[in-house]
């Protein structure tokens, strides 16, 4: 079966990619991720992904327009919740569009593969973006295979996130850390002392 797997970074596709090759599907990816913020981490997700293809070769499309505008607009929400299922929509539309286009015979996300999502919620998605453009959605609960994914990703020294991709993760991600707030040491407050 041809499949095209929507593709959130590299890691995320090592298992799934190796789990559909043994059921026999004939992958190709896709990868469009306007909720990746700020611009240099989705510059380091591209890169990740274009390295670990080069070892492991696979047909894969690639939307690398910086989409903050598009995203802002399509996404906000006030709910978190709503704000993800919007997010998750937007690009599974867009990878079942492309599928129809290009003839394959389904779609996937590698979003199932997630422990950190509503698992039936990315699944509804799916399926709700497979019954708009008339093409299947392939499921498959790769969540087993998330962990050695991310140390076959390690093995290889690719690129791994620790957030997932948009300014509102971002926030909830680093929110209550000082991590890379200072370097070195920190500045003096007008009148003596740090702040």
């Amino acid at each position: 079966m041809k499949t095209l797997i929507h593709i959130c970074c590299a890691p995320c596709l090592i298992g799934p990619l190796e789990v559909l090759r043994r059921e026999g599907v004939t992958p190709a990816g896709f990868f469009f991720n306007p909720n990746i913020h700020p611009l240099l981490e989705f510059r380091r997700r591209v890169k990740a992904l274009r390295v670990f293809l080069e070892g492991d070769p696979l047909p894969v499309t690639f939307d690398e327009g910086y989409g903050l505008e598009r995203f802002i607009h399509e996404v906000y929400d006030p709910d978190p919740a709503r704000r993800c299922d919007a997010c998750h929509l937007l690009r599974l539309r867009a990878t079942a569009a492309l599928a129809k286009a290009d003839g394959f015979d389904a779609f996937t996300t590698t979003l199932l593969g997630s422990p950190h999502r509503d698992h039936e919620r990315v699944r509804a998605l799916g399926e709700q973006a497979a019954e708009e453009a008339g093409v299947s959605f392939l499921y498959r609960d790769l969540r087993p295979w998330h962990d050695p994914g991310r140390e076959e990703a390690r093995r290889r020294q690719l690129y791994l996130q620790s957030y997932c991709g948009c300014c509102f993760s971002e926030y909830e991600r680093f929110r209550d850390t000082n991590r890379e707030v200072y370097r070195g040491t920190p500045p003096k407050r007008p009148g003596g002392g740090t702040p």
